[in-house]
């Protein structure tokens, strides 16, 4: 029995649609499997694949490219069999490839992929191995280790970048047949494709960050479950050097009229200025840390913005949360004060928020194109609503408003 999961895996670095900003790097590509893997992009495979021009990204800060990028996950190529840990392979190496020839190991570049599929690999192995990738067969559990090396290895040592897999599974007729022909419970069920899906979890702050797998009968609650934790803000701020070593104030609003407070002190330091101290008013969390409760401070931003400032520094918040959900300030409310003497707050009225903001994405849709999606009679629709969603996740990770 051919049994089949939702898988997706999204890499770039990120500002959502739900937030208006600028833009400098935004690209993107698709690796279709069914049969085999195909790539949006050209490229060898084999041995040393890395080693030899591959073809541009989609730069997807332009219409026509987004319109492109659609129209090659709309024509997917269909198959019966399914090459998932290989797709997985080829994105990790292309992730790798992006990262030091296109991107030229840029810091703030964030990287995702997002992989679809409906089942169990039964093809990589030996697909791999005539396309010269592997000499010699690998047993399926070799291979899940293999991919989860090759995702380890896109960023190298020392990065600074996040990196993260988004694993989704769509619970199709197959796998709904085999769950019911062995009884087992919603509970077992669930376990064992997350255990199945495991290789594909990845995130570079850690195993604990990785995400989970997405799992569910319905598109609409894969989709949205996605949504939820995928969506995310950054949130770019600048501080006059000349308020060093004082206390400062900064006030946000949102569309729904919750008002955020941040405190901090500006630090100079020998070759650039942090903040310390930082607070936030309760129920805000950044990063998934409290930083009301002091386990992490907001970064200084490490990208010089398009003109040369000598009197701000700059600083980023990511994934800016207020009780758990995203926060997007109103840009025209922001204020910042800074504290001229104890207790007494002076207003920054030369302060403007920021316009220029860097938004570094690289992602990758790994979309499975296998037949069975479509049921054993081929009358549902599985493939369709499987890209449907895809192009939905283009819409959610892009900053841009075309």
């Amino acid at each position: 029995m051919k049994m089949k999961y939702l898988l997706i895996i999204v890499m770039g670095a990120l500002l959502t649609s739900c937030a208006s900003v600028d833009h400098r790097f935004f690209r993107a590509d698709v690796v279709g499997f069914s049969d085999k893997p195909t790539t949006s992009y050209n490229s060898d495979r084999g041995l040393f694949m890395n080693l030899k021009p591959q073809g541009d990204p989609y730069d997807l800060l332009y219409k026509p490219n987004m319109l492109a990028m659609q129209q090659t996950v709309l024509s997917t190529p269909r198959g019966d069999n399914t090459t998932v840990y290989y797709a997985m392979e080829l994105a990790a190496m292309r992730v790798k490839y992006i990262r030091r020839k296109i991107a030229k190991n840029d810091p703030e570049t964030k990287y995702y992929i997002f992989l679809l599929t409906d089942g169990l690999d039964n093809a990589s192995s030996q697909v791999a191995k005539n396309e010269k990738r592997i000499l010699f067969n690998r047993t399926p559990e070799q291979y899940q280790k293999r991919v989860q090396r090759k995702l380890k290895g896109a960023m190298g040592l020392f990065h600074k970048n996040t990196f993260e897999v988004y694993p989704m599974m769509y619970e199709g007729e197959d796998m709904q047949e085999m769950k019911d022909k062995n009884n087992l419970s919603d509970t077992t069920f669930k376990k064992m494709l997350a255990d199945d899906m495991a290789c594909f979890r990845y995130s570079s702050r850690g195993k604990e960050y990785a995400p989970e797998l997405i799992s569910s009968d319905d598109y609409a609650g894969i989709f949205n479950q996605l949504r939820d934790d995928f969506c995310s803000s950054s949130y770019t701020f600048r501080v006059p050097k000349s308020y060093a070593n004082k206390n400062i104030k900064m006030t946000f609003v949102n569309r729904d009229g919750e008002q955020v407070v941040m405190t901090a002190q500006l630090k100079k330091s020998l070759f650039s200025y942090r903040l310390i101290k930082v607070q936030f008013s309760d129920g805000v969390t950044i990063s998934d840390k409290n930083i009301a409760m002091g386990k992490t401070d907001v970064r200084k931003s490490e990208k010089a913005f398009a003109k040369e400032d000598n009197v701000n520094a700059y600083f980023v918040i990511d994934d800016f949360r207020l009780n758990g959900q995203v926060y997007y300030p109103i840009k025209e409310s922001v204020t910042q004060e800074y504290e001229s003497r104890p207790g007494i707050w002076q207003p920054n009225s030369e302060y403007r928020e920021v316009t220029e903001v860097n938004v570094d994405t690289y992602y990758i849709l790994v979309i499975d194109g296998s037949k069975s999606l479509d049921g054993k009679n081929g009358n549902m629709k599985g493939f369709k609503m499987e890209t449907d969603m895809a192009l939905q996740i283009m819409e959610i990770v892009s900053p841009l408003q075309y």
